[in-house]
């Protein structure tokens, strides 16, 4: 046993996020949380972790057991580059430069082969001799080989921040892996180098994750936080598995439930039937025998029903099937565009001495829905961010990071506000729009700095449908949704009927959104592919 929970649950101001969570993970254990946003999975990790105590229930580590935690900040952005990563494993990282300086004291005639010894073994033990080579792997299948080793962490990208603290922990190869959505910012490589990694991991894994292709590829048991019951549901196999059966499972219960209401209704019928024609000979006659039998059937049918609200209040009585509400997204109806709707002849962009863009030539015609892809640092989001100043019609841009809207000025408005003023309505409409969207009375009061990144993909995407745009170029539009967003959203862009350009790694959204063009990005030139596959970088 590596980890274990008993009864564990957690309460913010008397309302449970969950209870109940008997968890147990053995080496070999690759288990998946899943669930909609703001139900607690995040809260499960840090729990996992010691970050937060629970408010009921223990959380213990089998003996020696370390556990690995991929957070969602840097804990340190001080550190360069090459210190960061390296302090995934600070004994390893201690160990080879007092090997050194021992080496030294021996051969200037010093007594230190005893301590020489121990350090050679510890260091043996945790295979020292690899690490530069491992490092060198996760920095390649990562995409940040890039990073000069004396950069300081926190003059990086967020993207590339994430990127190292995934690479940090992989490093450090702890017994538990607990894992924050560790694919968000990964290309469509590292998200295969990453589920093949975590497949063949002899330790445990934890993995809070939205992407149904790591899911697939990676994980052997679910654990859903749904939002409707207290207590997490249970489920064998990868995403595709519990998908199906968490279906069948509605169904079943939506059968047993309905064969429950008719059941019951026929009961209230004859109960009624019953009491009325009791009452209709208690008063249509005076014959006591006559009454005497009225009574006996109304004693009858009191019993019975009796016995129909005991049954209701019974903890077998199956209570009508709950469903969190549901994201609402659907696109206007918009005028047909006809012809080409954008064209780029000779498009060049340098960052400093590195040419991203180099001579692109690129058209797109009315309609058209191309899905861009290649490596992470190619210029996918570069190229995107061109697009835009590119084209006539009304456009709306999804970005990938959510930066920009968390600092200075815009961080400091409300949801209701920022919604204004990207959307012109009055406040009430306002208000019904944002409330299909999931932000009720209190969420729409909420300074934008403190959304989480499914609230705020769930705003860009309320002002994006509102916007009226003929064309939508859509940034990793995945990340931070759970699954029953991502299916609102896929049926909605399927149904949209302008054009589409979407930069994503994620095969099964390109799919149901229903793209047609595939363009790679690399070496500073885009390539058109002859058929769609998002896996390709």
């Amino acid at each position: 046993m590596l980890l274990r929970t008993t009864a564990l649950a957690k309460h913010y101001d008397t309302e449970y996020l969950f209870t109940g969570v008997d968890l147990v993970v053995n080496k070999g254990d690759r288990i998946g949380v899943v669930g909609p946003n703001g139900a607690g999975k995040t809260t499960l990790l840090r729990l996992l972790t010691g970050e937060e105590d629970p408010t009921t229930g223990r959380v213990e580590l089998g003996p020696g057991v370390r556990a690995g935690y991929l957070a969602q900040q840097v804990p340190d952005p001080g550190q360069t580059v090459g210190d960061f990563l390296r302090g995934g494993d600070p004994e390893l990282r201690d160990l080879a430069p007092r090997m050194a300086a021992l080496e030294a004291a021996l051969a200037a005639g010093e007594e230190v082969l005893e301590e020489y010894g121990s350090v050679q073994e510890a260091w043996i033990a945790r295979a020292g001799w690899t690490f530069e080579s491992r490092l060198a792997e996760v920095r390649q299948r990562l995409d940040i080989t890039g990073l000069a080793e004396g950069a300081p962490v926190e003059f990086v990208s967020g993207g590339e921040q994430s990127r190292l603290m995934l690479a940090r922990l992989l490093l450090a190869r702890p017994d538990v892996l607990l894992l924050d959505e560790p694919t968000n910012h990964l290309d469509a490589e590292g998200v295969a180098w990453l589920a093949e990694w975590l497949a063949g991991y002899p330790g445990g894994v934890v993995i809070v994750s939205h992407d149904r292709f790591l899911l697939d590829r990676a994980v052997t048991r679910v654990v859903e936080l749904d939002g409707v019951h207290d207590e997490p549901q249970l489920y064998e196999g990868g995403y595709t598995a519990y998908r199906a059966e968490k279906q069948r499972r509605w169904e079943r219960l939506l059968r047993d439930f309905e064969a429950q209401e008719k059941d019951r209704t026929r009961w209230e019928e004859d109960i009624e039937k019953t009491l009325g024609h009791a009452m209709s000979v208690e008063t249509a006659t005076k014959d006591s025998s006559a009454r005497r039998l009225s009574a006996k059937v109304a004693k009858k049918g009191k019993a019975r029903q009796r016995r129909l609200r005991r049954q209701m209040a019974s903890a077998r009585w199956i209570a009508a099937p709950e469903t969190r509400p549901a994201l609402v997204l659907a696109f206007p109806a918009i005028e047909a565009d006809e012809g080409s709707v954008l064209s780029v002849s000779g498009l060049s962009l340098r960052y400093d001495t590195r040419t991203v863009l180099d001579g692109v030539d690129l058209e797109i015609a009315a309609g058209d829905r191309v899905v861009i892809t290649g490596r992470n640092g190619a210029g996918k989001s570069t190229l995107l961010r061109a697009l835009a100043g590119h084209t006539d019609l009304p456009t709306a841009r999804l970005p990938q990071t959510h930066d920009a809207l968390r600092h200075g000025r815009i961080g400091r408005l409300t949801v209701l506000d920022f919604f204004r003023s990207r959307v012109p309505v009055y406040v009430d409409e306002a208000e019904r729009m944002l409330a299909g969207y999931l932000f009720g009375a209190e969420e729409r009061r909420s300074l934008l700095s403190t959304l989480s990144g499914g609230e705020m993909q769930r705003l860009l995407l309320a002002v994006m449908v509102n916007s009226g745009a003929r064309m939508l170029l859509l940034d990793e539009p995945t990340n931070h949704l759970d699954f029953e967003s991502l299916d609102v959203v896929e049926e909605a862009l399927r149904a949209y009927t302008g054009t589409l350009v979407v930069v994503t790694h994620d095969a099964y959204f390109a799919e149901r959104a229903g793209i047609g063009r595939q363009w790679r990005v690399a070496d500073g030139k885009v390539t058109e592919l002859l058929s769609v596959d998002t896996c390709a970088t």
